[in-house]
């Protein structure tokens, strides 16, 4: 499919990787500045909603955020097709700025829910187009690495974000650290403004997802490959470890130290992981051993406690073991997707296939901690309630590994496909 706009590998190629790079970790440490204190601050805004239960209160506005994320992955079909993506992307960054501002300024959690929707819809447009446009400067074999620098950035931001927010709240508010996020996302859009222009010549057909869906190769990838690695993201990380450190005494701060060791190991190593991975050409087996590996990260602390090894060491052990296990397991899952629905996106163009995609990985991350609260529930009455939800994410990851890769070499490679699944 013809492209207009820069191309890869040209000279002005590192100028354009760096503008975007740096647009993409300015709208992310803009876009994390309040995971610190966002249900706090939902909650002080409770009173003036008094028929709005407290515990509501403060999830509503994180619902809403990734709620709309996904939405505008879903339809990225609609508002990307035949438009100037360096004018989306800017809009994106500016529409994320106001919901950023307005954020701090809002008086009611009705308000508050409003304006983080917004915020979740411009990230969600800006999560594609970022990663649309990494992808468009590298050739087939550079696929994964785009992939990798695109996670490296991500959690880059993410800390940054986190830390910055954290501390701007204690010293000067949390309406103050809203304002500053908003304005380093106005400095995002600064830099996406940038860029040279793109759209595509030549006009997709309008994307029908049950095209999409009726490719066995694509299902797999999902449902055996993203969705998985997703899904132990948000059970683990999200909510089995900070309720197992609680329960070890730690306090939230030093839980979310913990936490960062994830997204720490994530933007360090995952670059060089993927690039590993383009060398040896086999996406396939790194996707699978990176299931294999996270199977290894959850079976940590129910081993180091059956051994009377307890405390917040093994914990720290499994973060680190499942960062890097997510770190070259999710990055080459990309290169898969063009393998596996190559002939979808020649069809309908690239970016609504990524966006469905994305959209499959956040019903992960939705389904995680559901499965794990469910899982920990079900062993609470024996006293193990982590353990057992632990090991019930090990056995789910330890079978996804070989069903992906039975499932992906058995389909072997489509009559469209120009690479061979490996």
């Amino acid at each position: 499919m013809e492209k207009a706009g820069f191309e890869p590998r040209k000279d002005g190629g590192q100028r354009v990787r760096w503008l975007l790079s740096g647009a993409f970790f300015l709208a992310t440490a803009a876009d994390a500045s309040s995971n610190a204190f966002m249900p706090v601050f939902a909650t002080a805004l409770q009173p003036a909603t008094p028929y709005l239960p407290a515990d509501l209160a403060a999830g509503l506005p994180i619902a809403a955020y990734w709620l709309m994320v996904a939405a505008a992955q879903l339809t990225a079909g609609r508002w990307e097709r035949g438009r100037d993506h360096r004018l989306l992307l800017a809009g994106g960054l500016l529409l994320s700025a106001a919901g950023l501002a307005f954020s701090g300024l809002a008086a009611s959690v009705p308000a508050l829910t409003l304006w983080r929707a917004l915020c979740g819809f411009a990230a969600g447009v800006v999560m594609i187009l970022v990663q649309d446009g990494l992808l468009r400067l590298v050739g087939p074999a550079g696929r994964t690495a785009a992939s990798g620098r695109y996670l490296s950035i991500f959690f880059a931001g993410t800390i940054a974000g986190t830390l910055g927010g954290g501390f701007i709240a204690a010293q000067a508010g949390h309406a103050t650290a809203f304002l500053a996020a908003g304005a380093v996302a106005g400095a995002a859009a600064l830099a996406a403004f940038g860029l040279p222009s793109h759209r595509e010549t030549a006009a997709p057909q309008p994307f029908r997802a049950t095209e999409l869906l009726r490719n066995p190769s694509f299902l797999a990838l999902v449902l055996l490959g993203a969705v998985p690695s997703r899904l132990l993201i948000a059970a683990f990380l999200y909510c089995l470890v900070p309720l197992h450190l609680h329960e070890l005494g730690l306090t939230a701060v030093e839980t979310g130290w913990v936490l960062t060791f994830y997204s720490a190991t994530m933007a360090l190593t995952a670059p060089s992981w993927s690039r590993l991975i383009d060398r040896s050409g086999r996406p396939l087996l790194f996707t699978a051993a990176g299931l294999g590996l996270s199977a290894a990260a959850m079976a940590v602390v129910p081993a180091a406690d059956a051994l009377g090894l307890g405390g917040v060491a093994p914990v720290v052990a499994a973060v680190l073991l499942l960062g890097t296990a997510q770190a070259f397991g999710m990055a080459p899952q990309v290169t898969l997707l063009f393998r596996v629905a190559s002939a979808e996106m020649e069809r309908f163009g690239r970016t609504p296939v990524l966006g469905l995609f994305r959209v499959f990985e956040r019903l992960g991350l939705f389904a995680g901690p559901l499965l794990a609260t469910t899982l920990g529930g079900a062993g609470a009455a024996s006293g193990h309630g982590v353990a057992a939800a632990l090991i019930g994410l090990a056995l789910l990851a330890g079978a996804a590994a070989p069903a992906l890769t039975i499932a992906l070499t058995l389909s072997g490679p489509r009559p469209a496909d120009p690479e061979t699944i490996r």
